[in-house]
């Protein structure tokens, strides 16, 4: 439920991977190498400080600028009250 899909699908998934096992092919255990582009890192100083709130069904997505870190901690305390 955290990643957004239903038990009800995950329980169908195991059960077609059960059906599949005795009938389907035998899985390879070899170590495939996958190539993936590496994402340029930016620093914090570019990014800001980001923090997500979850409270119940509300998600609060906040991008704090870092020259104002006190002000953000100074938020967030009276946030969380």
């Amino acid at each position: 439920m955290s990643h957004g899909i239903n038990t009800n699908v995950v329980h169908g998934w195991r059960k077609l991977a059960r059906e599949a096992g005795a009938a389907g092919p035998v899985p390879s255990r070899e170590f495939v190498a996958v190539a993936l582009p590496v994402a340029p890192m930016q620093s914090v100083a570019e990014r800001g400080i980001e923090v997500e709130f979850r409270r119940g069904a509300v998600t609060m997505n906040i991008t704090w600028p870092p020259s104002a870190t006190a002000d953000f901690a100074a938020w967030t305390r009276e946030l969380l009250r």
